[in-house]
């Protein structure tokens, strides 16, 4: 792939000379980032830690899957029945969106990557070339990866509307890929000038965080609107049409397959072939020597060790540990934790998208008017199992090296410091959310599902609890995430939700049926919880995984 990529530019170096960029340098930097990118280590191979380290082409091989999932969504073409426009909307913003998600969630640590700074700032090597070979280095990726997500429409555009629609439709998709590349680009261009350092590195975390709970809703609501779309066959163009580029490109489908040459039309095809080249120009005239320079910037450290130590961040974990822990070890436990979680952009990134379909639950009890029932129960209990779910990720980390300190302290109980680590999750994520759903359930169905909330919260202790039982532990952060999936645990820690959170669902929907069935078994579930918990105390280190 480097040698192909390598080709290209040779043949469009006359293009790099009309920007002012010099090639040869850029050629030899494009170079090495290709090398360094083939071996690096991409989306599902993450989990997988048997491959070797110095592996070739491990970009080629990760595509494959989304491959075969394009052919599934390129499925949708052969709805088109009067109109294309409608269903390439649909088409288009899903591609853009994945590779928007595709650079935040993967490409980011290329974008920002100030390792090479230290070779290549202190050489005379422009500002243009730095940035034009991270763009090259992005965007060549992104375009496989483009592709991948898009040759299964690509086909089936050419089986059903011809070679010239299909011609269009590949040419589209290589455009909305640049202009997706340089939209992203300006954005964090805009933000590496306006904020600096660790702020930057959290928005950028949360923005993470946006794209994994906007893909898990949007796969969800994903259905109901294509079939909507599928079954809306009337062309209507609305004035926001014309600034969002997914409707640029589905209107260029449409004028070519259709003929259409109003003028509505005729802007659309202006914008899809002005809009990518005028941002390649600005980027390369105006922000590229801002990035230059916001990078240097970037890659030094800034005076944020202050805002570390946040006040009110140690307020509140001291405020609760003193209400919810009973020694030392397990205060100090709490406090660690609770810490790690406020700062660890990693962990958040990990655990707070596995909410994301909880909107979706929620959202579910307004639009349906049939089968509320089973969808107030879904929101009451994957609260559960998200609670538990974002419990595992505590003892996940990719400094789990450091973990060494516990076993070489003078520690005679450990399970002092597991417990700490889970009342953290259950006082801070579980009890809050639990709070909200409850609230909005309150709020949809009346004050009768009070006691509901409150049993469903007593259950969640109660299966956390349970799980002292378990044969072997793992100290808070000890963990490598490759490790975690390799072993089995996430895999088994599915199916003991899958299974058993449903059925606590089922039991507690039968009991809520008697009348005070949910009243006489909430003391008694909690005090069996509270039983379980204080069994926590007493592990010792022969069952702590090494």
């Amino acid at each position: 792939m480097t040698k192909f990529v390598l080709f290209i530019l040779d043949k469009l170096q006359w293009l790099f000379k009309i920007l002012g960029v010099d090639y040869a340098l850029l050629r030899c930097i494009v170079e090495v980032k290709m090398i360094m990118e083939n071996r690096r280590v991409h989306g599902i191979q993450h989990n997988n830690r048997q491959q070797k380290d110095n592996e070739d082409n491990t970009f080629v091989k990760s595509l494959g899957v989304q491959t075969l999932l394009s052919f599934f969504i390129g499925g949708m073409v052969f709805f088109i029945d009067k109109t294309v426009f409608n269903v390439y909307l649909w088409n288009f913003t899903f591609i853009m969106f994945m590779i928007a998600f595709s650079m935040i969630s993967d490409f980011i640590e290329v974008l920002f990557d100030t390792t090479d700074n230290a070779i290549l700032i202190p050489r005379p090597v422009d500002g243009k070339v730095i940035w034009m070979a991270r763009l090259i280095h992005i965007t060549t990726f992104l375009l496989a990866l483009t592709f991948a997500n898009s040759l299964g429409s690509i086909v089936f555009t050419f089986i059903k509307l011809g070679l010239l629609a299909g011609f269009v439709y590949f040419v589209s998709v290589v455009l909305l890929c640049l202009i997706t590349v340089l939209f992203t680009g300006i954005l964090y261009l805009l933000l590496t000038k306006f904020v600096s350092g660790e702020r930057l590195k959290d928005i950028i975390g949360y923005a993470q965080i946006f794209f994994s709970v906007a893909l898990t809703v949007g796969y969800q609501l994903g259905s109901n609107l294509v079939g909507q779309l599928f079954l809306v066959q009337t062309l209507t163009i609305k004035w926001w049409h014309f600034i969002i580029p997914p409707a640029w490109f589905a209107g260029v489908m449409e004028a070519f397959v259709n003929r259409h040459l109003e003028p509505t039309f005729i802007i659309f095809l202006g914008l899809v072939l002005v809009v990518p080249f005028l941002s390649i120009y600005l980027m390369n005239r105006y922000l590229s020597p801002l990035f230059a320079k916001s990078l240097s910037e970037y890659g030094t450290p800034d005076n944020v060790e202050k805002d570390l130590v946040n006040s009110s961040e140690n307020g509140f974990a001291s405020f609760f540990a003193r209400i919810f822990t009973k020694n030392t070890l397990e205060k100090a436990a709490f406090i660690f934790v609770w810490k790690i979680t406020n700062r660890d952009r990693k962990f958040k990134i990990r655990a707070y998208p596995i909410f994301g379909i909880q909107i979706y639950f929620v959202a579910k009890l307004f639009w349906v008017e049939n089968s509320v029932e089973f969808y107030k129960w879904m929101a009451l209990y994957y609260t559960v199992f998200c609670v538990y779910a974002v419990g595992q990720q505590i003892f996940v980390s990719d400094d789990w090296k450091a973990a060494w300190i516990f076993s070489n302290t003078p520690i005679d109980k450990p399970g002092n410091i597991l417990l700490g680590g889970i009342k953290v999750i259950l006082i801070k994520l579980g009890l809050p959310v639990f709070m909200v759903v409850g609230g909005i359930l309150i709020y949809r169905y009346g004050w009768g599902m009070f006691d509901d909330v409150v049993f469903a919260f007593v259950n969640m202790l109660l299966f956390v609890g349970g799980g002292v039982f378990t044969k072997r532990f793992s100290m808070p952060f000890s963990r490598s995430v490759s490790e975690n999936n390799l072993n089995g645990t996430r895999g088994a820690n599915f199916i003991l939700l899958l299974f058993v959170v449903p059925i606590l669902g089922g039991i507690h929907y039968f009991i809520s049926k008697t009348t005070y069935g949910v009243i006489i078994l909430t003391p008694i579930f909690l005090g069996i919880a509270i039983i379980l918990f204080s069994e926590y105390r007493k592990i010792s280190w022969d069952k702590i995984r090494e």
